[in-house]
């Protein structure tokens, strides 16, 4: 193979993976921790660069079902929680704020342990209030931390 054909040939490789739409992430950990209030379990689900700088969600294990989506403007929906530490600030939802949050299950696919979310939020800086925009991220969950989730 010549240099100009591994050059087309990296570069469509490249091309194919950016577009893909599936974002990976250095960081990522599935907990059974009962974050959400009721008798239901619930899991909290983070990601990112490591475990200072990371989002997390939480959603009850009953709710993981492909095509659940849930949404949060304020704080107005407690079936589910967005948050994130960033570089030792704490960002949340707020009833007080222009925050939001959205939370889908693409898929759950039982067979191949993978499991699918996107997520995208506004939340609020703890201690600034500042508002602190996540834009739209997609989540793989797989092998051992797949059965946590469920």
């Amino acid at each position: 193979m010549n240099t100009k054909t591994w050059i087309v040939a990296t570069g469509l490789v490249v091309l194919l993976f950016g577009c893909s739409g599936v974002e990976t992430h250095k960081y990522t950990e599935v907990t059974a921790f009962n974050f959400i209030q009721g008798i239901d379990k619930s899991v909290v689900v983070s990601f990112g660069e490591n475990p200072q700088n990371h989002y997390s969600f939480a959603i009850r294990k009953k709710d993981i079902k492909t095509g659940n989506k849930f949404f949060s403007e304020s704080k107005n929906n407690t079936n589910f929680a967005v948050f994130a530490e960033l570089n030792g600030q704490t960002f949340i939802r707020s009833s007080g704020h222009a925050t939001y949050a959205q939370l889908t299950v693409v898929d759950v696919d039982k067979k191949n342990q993978v499991a699918t979310f996107k997520i995208k939020a506004q939340l609020m800086d703890l201690n600034s209030k500042a508002l602190k925009k996540i834009d739209e991220t997609t989540v793989k969950i797989t092998g051992s931390k797949f059965t946590v989730l469920l």
